[in-house]
C-alpha cells in the first residue's frame, strides 16, 4: 500500500464502450456518495483506490470530479495490487482509529483476495472512519465483467472461469488475489459482522437493466 496526499489526477479516459460504461457508472456512484455524506458534507474524506498500473486504470475519480474546497479535505490512499506488493502485504491502513469523517473505497474489495482478506479490508475502512464508509464494487452476477473485459465466463464455476481466463490470455486476472468479485449478500454479511452491528445498506447502479455496481453504505454510531 502506498499513501499519497491530495495529488493531482487526470480524468478517466474514454477509449471504448467499456470505459464509457464505467465512466457513466462512476459518475452515478460519485453522486451517490455525495448524497450519503449529507450529514457532514464538509467532513474529511479518506479516498481509497487501486494504484494505477497496466491492469488498473486511474479510478481516483473522487478527486478528479470534486471541487476545490472538497479536494482540500481529501486524503488519497493508493492500494498496491497483490501481485506487486511485498509478502507482508495486508489490508491495514496507516491511520489511527476514527481519523476521517468519511471513508470512500472505490473498486478495491474485489482485488483484496479471499473472503477473509475482504472482510479485513472492510474492518479497516470502518476502523478509520468517524461517521461512515462508502464502498463500491462490481456485481459478481452481472453478465459483463469489467476487469478482464470478457463477458459471461465469470458466471461459470470459479475453477472453470479462472482456467478460461488463462486460456484466453487474461491469466493476470486468474488468481483470487487479483480478482475476486462479490455479490450483494457478501456485502451485507461483511457489514453485519462489524463490531457494534452498525446500520448499513447496499445500493446499486444498473447496466443493461441488471445491477452492475454495488455501493455498501455503513453508518458508524458516534460516541460522546
Amino acid at each position: 500500500m502506498k499513501h499519497a496526499a491530495n495529488a493531482e489526477y487526470s480524468s478517466l479516459p474514454e477509449r471504448g464502450i467499456t470505459e464509457k460504461i464505467l465512466t457513466s457508472q462512476r459518475r452515478k456512484l460519485f453522486a451517490a456518495f455525495t448524497g450519503f455524506r449529507q450529514a457532514a458534507p464538509l467532513g474529511t474524506v479518506l479516498n481509497v483506490y487501486m494504484k494505477p498500473t497496466t491492469l488498473f486504470d486511474n479510478s481516483d475519480y473522487l478527486f478528479a470530479w470534486s471541487d476545490l474546497p472538497e479536494r482540500m479535505r481529501l486524503t488519497a490512499c493508493e492500494m498496491e495490487a497483490p501481485a506487486v506488493a511485498s509478502k507482508a502485504h495486508d489490508t491495514r491502513l496507516p491511520y489511527p482509529d476514527g481519523a476521517f469523517d468519511w471513508v470512500f473505497c472505490n473498486e478495491v474489495l474485489e482485488h483484496s483476495g479471499g473472503t477473509e482478506r475482504q472482510y479485513a479490508l472492510v474492518q479497516e475502512l470502518y476502523r478509520v472512519a468517524r461517521r461512515g464508509v462508502f464502498l463500491t464494487t462490481a456485481n459478481r452476477r452481472h453478465p459483463l465483467e469489467f476487469k478482464s473485459r470478457i463477458p459471461l465466463i465469470h458466471l461459470l464455476p470459479d475453477a472453470w472461469w479462472r482456467r478460461l481466463l488463462k486460456w484466453s490470455g487474461k491469466g493476470k486476472w486468474a488468481s483470487e488475489s487479483m480478482l475476486n468479485p462479490v455479490d450483494a449478500p457478501a456485502l451485507y454479511r461483511f457489514a453485519s459482522l462489524l463490531p457494534g452491528k452498525p446500520e448499513h445498506d447496499v445500493g446499486h447502479k444498473r447496466v443493461l437493466g441488471v445491477k452492475a455496481h454495488f455501493f455498501l453504505m455503513i453508518h458508524k454510531r458516534r460516541t460522546a
